[in-house]
């Protein structure tokens, strides 16, 4: 019989999700990407996918096993995603064409072009920005429990 572990459940779950995440990444991998100022894609695109899935991966399979390093794996993904996040936000064009890509149905698109397009921003901005701050939340998470890690409760 296992004796229950503080936060096992919460980790495992988000293993689960990384691990997802890592899944949809590949299966995205010609979709462009808002890189740089503006919507990339081919080889640039197929990177950043790769290198968001690997991530994603790394943090799903750390989890999951609790290993001491995923700490660590947390921090520089978190660090990764709110920089990929920073630089989509000064860039207003690209986050809104990047917006506009996420419908994909023209009847979709007809209903968010009624919304005005600095509305639009302004929402999607505060939206991304929760997002952010959730991702450094759930590392703070991670970080305050580093014993679970450092005994290898996984």
């Amino acid at each position: 019989m296992h004796t229950k572990v503080k936060g096992r459940t919460t980790i495992r779950t988000a293993a689960i999700c990384f691990l997802a995440s890592a899944m949809f990444e590949l299966l995205d991998l010609p979709s462009p990407v808002p890189l740089l100022g503006a919507m990339r894609s081919g080889v640039a695109a197929i990177g950043y996918h790769f290198i968001f899935s690997a991530v994603f991966f790394g943090m799903g399979i750390g989890l999951w096993t609790g290993t001491p390093w995923v700490c660590g794996m947390v921090m520089a993904g978190t660090a990764a995603y709110s920089i990929d996040k920073a630089q989509l936000l000064v860039a207003p064009q690209t986050f809104y064409e990047f917006i506009l890509q996420q419908f994909s149905s023209s009847s979709t698109r007809e209903i968010f072009a009624l919304v005005p397009k600095d509305l639009a921003l302004q929402v999607m901005t505060a939206a991304y920005l929760v997002v952010v701050l959730c991702w450094w939340g759930f590392a703070f998470y991670i970080y305050r429990r580093r014993p679970y890690f450092e005994q290898g409760a996984g």
